[in-house]
């Protein structure tokens, strides 16, 4: 015969067993490693890179497929990836279409290797959605009239004069190339110390590097100006020689160089990535890209949908051992 001491106890250890499977559970459903990222082929953001390590493999017949999904669950198919672990490939959009401002869910499937059906499977291997209030900083950053974007085609034109040996015209440019640095540089802290990110580390760390490479480019713009400065008021074999520094620093304030770049963690012996104006705007494509966890994404997108779920069991299993209780607690005033 159950005592109330016995009651409260097993319905406990059945709360503390179900939290244990779901951490368990989630413990066990690592993120692939690697990135889908967005880049620029024919027209901005029309690729979608996948490069994924770590995948199950497929037994013979099977094979993985990436799959770009709307708002309006448009589903539009990246290309088969292969069995794994390794998953590799480029869509380019044949229309030349903005895939980062329009696709904000990647999920991977797995389909027959003979598939004559053009729709995906249903069977999702892989999932992962961008939170709304991420995109909306990545449009500020590379959408039309975008900060990075801005920033990229400035500093283009920057290097144009520098090569057309028109030290004038660069440092007229140059004012706009520091202030859409900033504005970058804004961007991403805002959505860094505001509550857009959603605790991503991932989107934490890239908006970190975005910071770091507009300050970078800042530096650099101050030494295209005084390079510039040089180079105008030089003359003869010292002014060739000007403008041929005047040209090395516009090519880095463009396209970056690896003694640009952040020291990276030295136990991963990473090479240092080139802060230049290009590499603020694919870091900001990179704000919108994919790292599917295990399963589909929530419909959402939301980071914190797993956290209510838990939330919601633990209140569920609460309310189930309090019910208990005042069974237990009339049923004995029935017998009392």
């Amino acid at each position: 015969m159950f005592t109330r001491r016995k009651l409260s106890t097993s319905v406990a250890l059945m709360l503390a067993l179900t939290l244990l499977m779901t951490l368990s559970a989630s413990a066990q459903a690592p993120a692939l490693g690697g990135t889908a990222a967005f880049r620029d082929a024919n027209a901005a953001s029309d690729s979608l890179v996948v490069d994924f390590t770590r995948a199950d493999v497929l037994s013979h017949g099977s094979t993985y497929e990436g799959w770009l999904i709307d708002a309006d669950d448009n589903k539009l198919s990246t290309g088969r990836l292969g069995r794994g672990p390794f998953l590799q490939g480029e869509y380019v959009s044949p229309s030349g279409a903005d895939l980062l401002a329009r696709y904000s869910t990647f999920v991977i499937t797995v389909e027959p290797l003979d598939d004559p059906d053009p729709a995906p499977s249903g069977v999702i291997a892989y999932g992962a959605a961008t939170r709304g209030a991420v995109l909306s900083h990545v449009s500020a950053l590379v959408g039309d009239g975008g900060a990075a974007t801005a920033l990229r085609d400035q500093a283009a034109q920057v290097l144009a004069y520098a090569e057309a040996e028109n030290a004038d015209m660069v440092v007229g440019m140059l004012d706009g190339v520091v202030a859409q640095a900033r504005e970058a540089s804004s961007v991403a802290a805002d959505l860094l110390f505001s509550s857009a990110s959603g605790g991503d580390e991932n989107v934490e760390d890239v908006a970190n590097e975005i910071i770091d490479a507009s300050n970078n480019v800042i530096r650099l713009a101050g030494e295209v100006r005084d390079a510039a400065s040089r180079a105008s008021s030089a003359s003869g074999i010292e002014a060739q020689q000007e403008t041929k520094n005047l040209l090395a620093w516009a090519t880095r304030l463009y396209s970056g160089t690896e003694q640009d770049g952040q020291a990276l963690d030295q136990s991963t012996r990473k090479e240092e990535s080139p802060h230049g104006a290009v590499h603020v705007y694919e870091l900001s494509q990179d704000l919108g890209a994919f790292r599917p966890n295990v399963g589909a994404p929530p419909a959402t997108g939301d980071s914190l949908v797993p956290m209510v779920a838990l939330a919601a069991l633990v209140l569920g299993a609460a309310f189930a051992l309090s019910g208990g209780l005042v069974v237990f607690r009339s049923r004995r005033r029935a017998f009392a």
